[in-house]
């Protein structure tokens, strides 16, 4: 027993007074730079038998060399693990090893041996990736010709989308969400990448069209993932929009709280806006106040002149040496008027019949 405490070869004495390796068990992890991970190390003790030392190793240069060996009774390491590995390699439980800290340089294919009776063999490839660089990927817009308004981008206008995500490893997959007034739309992009000697790149994808429709409304986004059951987390880019401009021969109001209200207008005849102001009301198919104001105008003004009219002709009637009154002509003779009692007056006088001579 004592060849325990002798680091890096009681295993293989263990190994070949207690029995051979078994059939290995092979696994895959997958860790972010910069985070930790949990690597699996098979054994039964019903099957196996009472373990008696636990190794485990990493491929280096070609070949596996001890990172942690732990011995029954023990949980620290006893042997001192190459300079890259200190102090970023643990027991967790029993047999796992945990890797703190992950590095690029860590990507290999780690060997945990349980020396027992049985002499389990569990093979682990670890692969490590990036997260692509904060605060993810990137929109640019470019339109031809230059858009001064991205509110009325006019038609005939190219518009260019280019989304870069930068720092992954490997580089990000790019892909595009388009909507035309909230309708998906399909796009052709192009996808290129440049990688670095450990695999960390950027990417790049564009795509472009040209505006053909009047008072459309385009929202962009550019999602940035890694490869399928990776732990990169993926990242989506702020919106990107533009409206192209209005149809110029459509006039269109919305009032609050209405049903947008669509006219054209017609460029063949003669017409004249206005503006509703308080004392006028307008509405489909009625007469408007002014209107109504002018009719009763010209009724009163008809009935003014009529009015007159009568007047008129019933004064002339009226004048001296034009009409009668009790059968004596006006203008026959003079008629003087004497006060009540006197001799002269009226009720003693006899009026000759207009029939005597």
């Amino acid at each position: 027993m004592f060849g325990v405490h002798v680091a890096g070869v009681a295993v293989f004495l263990f190994v070949a007074v207690l029995g051979p390796v078994t059939a290995q068990s092979t696994y895959t992890r997958k860790a972010l730079t910069g985070g930790e991970v949990i690597l699996p190390c098979d054994y039964d003790q019903a099957a196996d038998g009472d373990w008696i030392v636990i190794t485990w190793s990493a491929l280096m240069d070609g070949s596996f060399q001890n990172l942690f060996v732990r011995t029954t009774g023990s949980t620290d390491n006893s042997i001192t693990p190459p300079a890259q590995f200190a102090g970023r390699v643990a027991i967790d439980g029993e047999r796992n090893l945990r890797l703190t800290g992950v590095t690029i340089a860590d990507e290999d294919e780690y060997r945990c041996i349980v020396t027992a009776t049985n002499s389990p063999t569990t093979l682990v490839n670890l692969q490590v990736f990036k997260q692509p660089t904060a605060p993810g990927p990137n929109i640019q817009v470019q339109y031809d010709p230059v858009a001064a308004d991205t509110t009325k981008v006019p038609l005939n206008t190219t518009v260019t989308f280019t989304c870069t995500s930068t720092g992954g490893r490997p580089p990000a997959s790019l892909t595009w969400t388009v909507t035309k007034d909230s309708t998906p739309v399909s796009v052709t992009p192009t996808y290129t990448t440049t990688n670095d000697s450990q695999g960390v790149g950027d990417a790049m994808s564009t795509f472009n069209f040209t505006t053909t429709e009047y008072s459309v409304k385009y929202e962009v986004r550019c999602t940035a993932s890694g490869p399928t059951d990776s732990p990169i987390v993926a990242q989506t880019s702020a919106v990107t929009s533009f409206t192209t401009e209005p149809d110029p021969s459509v006039t269109t109001s919305k009032p609050q709280g209405q049903t947008v209200v669509t006219s054209v207008q017609n460029t063949a005849s003669k017409s004249t806006d206005t503006k509703p102001t308080s004392g006028t009301r307008t509405g489909e198919g009625g007469i408007g106040t002014g209107a109504i104001v002018g009719i009763v105008i010209g009724v009163i003004a008809a009935l003014a002149l009529v009015a007159a009219l009568v007047y008129f002709l019933l004064i002339r009637e009226k004048k001296p040496g034009k009409g009668k009154e009790d059968g004596v002509e006006s203008g026959d003779a003079d008629v003087t008027y004497h006060a009540t009692g006197h001799p002269g007056a009226p009720e003693n006088l006899s009026r000759p019949s207009p029939n005597q001579p």
